[in-house]
């Protein structure tokens, strides 16, 4: 007999969970341990470096290897007398909320494994020699802390398969929708999380750059446009550089400095939005 679409998908699920707690496994337990190891002996990198490059995979780790695993093995071993995985899957569902965190931290991770690789070459030395195992399969450490990025869209796509191939009768239909249901609902809280994130992130540098006006500091605004403009005098013919900012309440009107210590513009005019036209010329 062949076995069942539902069942196929599921295999496929422990499968590809069995590789990935590899990789966690390779990630905090080689990588993150052994550099963790070279920093608090031989000094050549700051420990908390090293921590803010692996964020909390330790805990997403523990978590895929000592939990998720090992009930979905169960299920599986069971299938012929339950087949379902939907209640397991909506227990993993609220703890993918710590992902956020390592997805948030993932840009700054790398661009921190290239300077510290600049910097420290015994740094550099130690990756390139753990990269050099058969357990790196030729990879690099980045391309390995890119799985957990990848993870939750993968568990995504396997369960709406999933949910798809269920017959209608089958006693996981109701308990497989609540989860992909969940897991859709952290995905996306997942992708705001790092959009507003990054979104105060350049709302903050734009601040700096304007020298942290009081009156215009506030992180509900939200940049749409900036760029340099010509005014040009009618007095004399001549044009000066100025340069905008439009927020959505607000268009500052700024004049670059010269001396640029501290910020890098002087407001000169600042205009409210509301009751301004846009007309084509």
């Amino acid at each position: 007999m062949q076995e069942p679409e539902e069942k196929k998908i599921a295999l496929e699920l422990l499968e590809t969970e069995q590789a990935y707690v590899n990789r966690l496994h390779l990630l905090d337990q080689v990588f993150y341990t052994e550099l963790m190891k070279e920093a608090k002996t031989a000094k050549t990198v700051p420990e908390e470096v090293v921590k803010m490059i692996f964020s909390n995979i330790s805990s997403i780790y523990q978590f895929h290897a000592e939990f998720f695993l090992p009930e979905l093995q169960k299920r599986m071993e069971d299938w012929h007398h339950n087949p379902r995985i939907g209640d397991v899957i909506q227990k993993l569902a609220p703890f993918l909320k710590m992902y956020g965190e390592y997805v948030k931290n993932f840009d700054k991770a790398v661009e921190l494994i290239t300077a510290w690789s600049e910097k420290s070459p015994p740094f550099q030395e130690l990756i390139a020699d753990i990269q050099k195992r058969k357990v790196c399969a030729n990879l690099t450490l980045q391309h390995h802390m890119l799985e957990p990025v990848q993870r939750i869209p993968r568990y995504e796509l396997l369960l709406k398969d999933y949910v798809r191939k269920l017959p209608s009768q089958s006693p996981d239909r109701g308990d497989a929708e609540k989860a992909l249901e969940m897991i859709f609902m952290v995905a996306k809280h997942s992708n705001a999380a790092i959009a507003e994130m990054e979104r105060l992130q350049n709302l903050w540098v734009v601040y700096q750059r304007l020298g942290l006006e009081d009156d215009i500091v506030d992180p509900s605004n939200e940049l749409i446009k900036e760029g340099p403009i010509q005014k040009i005098s009618t007095r004399n013919n001549s044009t000066s550089e100025k340069y905008l900012f439009l927020f959505n309440n607000m268009l500052l009107y700024c004049v670059p400095k010269v001396i640029q210590v501290g910020a890098e513009f002087q407001v000169h005019l600042r205009m409210d939005v509301g009751g301004m036209k846009v007309r084509q010329l």
